[in-house]
């Protein structure tokens, strides 16, 4: 007899022996899916490079063309949904643990965004369980390295809505050994989501645009079944149940048989972070247009009145004197439009009424406040009508033309809080009436993005606008935005819950701040487009020299659709959400700040640091020199103590090995380059006042390591 069948009726002795304890777990809920093995298998169909094998394990292709599963009929399984608890349970052996964005998928019957599930495996080998939402930078992880290239595991992904807190069991085993419990996890999203979406196992189903292509599973896949209860709790196997289907010989793969061939990992765009952890390093290119030294960022801001729109205004007005605001425009969305959805055109001067009354009052803590007669002057009402309507010429969309066509020097962002429609109403205008100006304005342009709000984007800038660099906070956004507390470290939520945000913004700090529409229970409620705008702010970090570099409106990488100048949201220690949410306290407590500024005299309120950096902030270093680093002669306007902090921001610089920063936590600091010709390294020195509330700026050293 062999080995294997050894074990497996040991352990099925054992789990009689310990099932007989949980009368529960030995009748257990019966099974919804049941797919991959060659006997008592849902129908499938099979979509792309997708093969079934004797034993019925699926085998799913490493390159194009890609494929995926669908179980039953190609619909949505009522069976699936209101599952108050369920358990995912399979084999899997990957042949490679590279991964489409968001993690490749494992089992999925989402609906885009909304009701159902979706299991993912990221490039580390771990798993994330996401119900009723995208797997996005949610923290529910298993311990990393738990699926191997070339190797069969059993997972198992138990899911509890009826506990509040460690409602997330994972378990993982092998061909010779029982699952064990990896880790529990705190992560409740309720029961599964009614109107979900068709069940596909290895890839996203058909009502996902681009299905099938990068995000698909590759390696093999055996025996995935789904449990599940609508009523309680016993859709959450326990660990005897769980090893029961383990041990199920009729349910386990061939492991004699050849694993597929095993292919790297570890794409082109990352860099390896402690041997598995992917972040999405800057590339060398510099093709970003600046301001002038000295200038403020010249932006025209587009929105289309939503809520978080609505809140982002309360931090945008405080911090008005940053930019030469030349616009802020009413747009559409295919959330909000005239009609639908729609706050009206009149929110904006009601907020600049407010600004109006802490006016003279603020513009005694900096330089550079326009007066409220001036923002008025520059609000307008753009292509409103509909979702994505652009054939009007409109006074919102004649104001980015008259800009974009002006002499000043230096780039304008163009912010789309809402739908880029207005814009592309702007740039259609230009290249009708102006294609002389074209180029020009190519390179002047940048349009910042939020989340892409409508199909104008996609279908005529992108196309029709080569060139013109194009920053999508197409997911980054929503680390602070509605479900910010799902996406933010726990140790952050003290800079977002209601006491802060009481104490800090809504009370005793004046007529505007006290309008923020915040959420009764959680505080802060969402402020999505914020980034869009926080991008802007210059507090030393340089983001605006270069997409990949990072700042407070989080950092970017190249999309990689055949068009170099759009980019999406890069990954920071394999978190597409870490480039936001690393700076909250900073500026979170530079937003309390400000809020002070509203109501306080000079001398009762806090002011930022200035930093003075001693020598170029570009170098060239050969491997072994040291460098010196120095922030002498950085003072504070208050008085106030400083603290000074050295860090490597090792997710955007190219080289991998490590280093030690001496006199980190001093105002001079050094350390010695590594020998890798040709990669860059960035350091980060902080400064922190010791003032109330304590606030922070910035100064980036760039080293590029020369030749030997």
């Amino acid at each position: 007899m062999s080995d294997y069948r050894v074990w497996t009726l040991a352990f099925a002795l054992l789990v009689a022996l310990v099932g007989g304890l949980e009368a529960a777990d030995r009748d257990g809920p019966k099974t919804i899916v049941r797919v991959g093995l060659k006997a008592g298998q849902a129908p499938v169909k099979y979509n792309g490079g997708i093969k079934q094998g004797s034993d019925g394990t699926f085998t799913l292709p490493t390159r194009n063309p890609r494929g995926w599963i669908t179980v039953g009929a190609g619909k949505p399984m009522d069976s699936l949904e209101g599952l108050r608890s369920f358990t995912i349970c399979g084999w899997a052996r990957p042949t490679s643990l590279r991964i489409g964005r968001g993690g490749n998928r494992i089992a999925f019957n989402l609906k885009y965004n909304k009701s159902g599930f979706d299991l993912v495996h990221n490039p580390r080998g771990g798993l994330r369980l996401a119900v009723n939402q995208w797997p996005d930078s949610i923290r529910n992880d298993s311990s990393i390295g738990k699926l191997q290239p070339g190797k069969w595991t059993f997972f198992a992904a138990a899911y509890d809505s009826t506990r509040k807190t460690e409602n997330v069991r994972w378990y993982f085993g092998g061909p010779k050994t029982p699952a064990v419990l990896d880790r529990t996890t705190s992560y409740n999203n309720g029961p599964t989501g009614k109107g979900s979406g068709p069940l596909t196992i290895g890839n996203y189903n058909e009502t996902i645009h681009n299905h099938g292509t990068d995000r698909q599973f590759r390696g093999q896949l055996h025996a995935v079944q789904i449990f599940g209860s609508k009523t309680g709790s016993d859709g959450a196997l326990s660990v005897a149940a769980i090893r029961k289907h383990q041990a199920d010989s009729d349910a386990q793969p061939d492991f004699k048989a050849p694993a597929p061939k095993v292919v790297a990992t570890v794409g082109p765009s990352l860099k390896p972070r402690d041997a598995a952890n992917p972040t999405d390093a800057a590339d060398d290119i510099k093709d970003t247009t600046t301001p002038p030294a000295g200038a403020r960022p010249r932006i025209i801001a587009t929105t289309d009145g939503e809520i978080d729109d609505r809140c982002s205004m309360v931090r945008f007005l405080l911090y008005a004197n940053e930019w030469d605001i030349e616009g802020i425009i009413y747009c559409s969305s295919k959330f909000h439009w005239k009609g639908h959805n729609w706050a009206g055109e009149k929110w904006i001067e009601r907020d600049i009424d407010m600004y109006a009354k802490f006016y003279d009052t603020l513009r005694t803590h900096a330089l550079g406040f326009p007066t409220p007669k001036q923002l008025k002057a520059v609000t307008f009402v753009g292509n409103i009508d509909r979702v994505g309507e652009m054939t009007k010429v409109t006074p919102g969309s004649q104001r980015i033309v008259k800009i974009l066509l002006d002499d000043k020097p230096g780039p304008v962002y163009l912010q789309a809080w809402g739908g880029t429609n207005t814009i592309a109403r702007a740039l259609k205008t230009i290249a009708e009436k102006h294609p002389d100006q074209v180029a020009k304005v190519t390179k002047k342009a940048i349009i910042y993005i939020i989340l892409d709000q409508d199909k104008t984007f996609r279908q005529y800038i992108e196309p029709n606008w080569p060139g013109l660099q194009v920053l999508g906070s197409f997911r980054q956004f929503a680390c602070i935005a509605y479900s910010w507390d799902r996406k933010i470290p726990r140790e952050l939520h003290k800079y977002y819950d209601r006491a802060w945000m009481q104490e800090n913004i809504l009370s005793g700090h004046g007529p505007l701040c006290a309008r923020y529409e915040h959420h009764s229970k959680k505080g802060f409620r969402s402020e999505g487009d914020s980034p869009a705008f926080m991008h802007q702010i210059l507090v030393g970090l340089r983001s605006l020299e270069h997409p990949g570099y990072g700042g407070w409106g989080g950092r970017f990488v190249r999309e990689g659709r055949g068009r170099k100048s759009t980019w999406r949201g890069a990954r920071d220690d394999g978190d597409v959400n870490k480039p936001i949410w690393r700076w909250s306290e900073a500026f979170e407590n530079d937003w309390a700040a400000r809020a002070d500024w509203c109501v306080k005299k000079r001398d009762q309120a806090n002011h930022p640091p200035k930093v003075k950096l001693v020598g170029s902030p570009d170098r060239t270093a050969k491997p072994g020199e040291k460098i010196t680093l120095s922030a002498e002669g950085s003072s504070d306007p208050d008085g106030d103590k400083l603290n000074y902090k050295w860090w490597r921001y090792d997710d955007v610089d190219t080289a991998g090995a490590k280093i030690e920063i001496t006199g980190s936590d001093k105002s001079a600091a050094s350390f010695t380059v590594p020998d890798e010709p040709g990669k860059t390294i960035h350091i980060i020195l902080e400064v922190t006042d010791d003032g109330d509330p304590p606030l922070t700026r910035y100064a980036r050293v760039i080293v590029k390591v020369a030749g030997k």
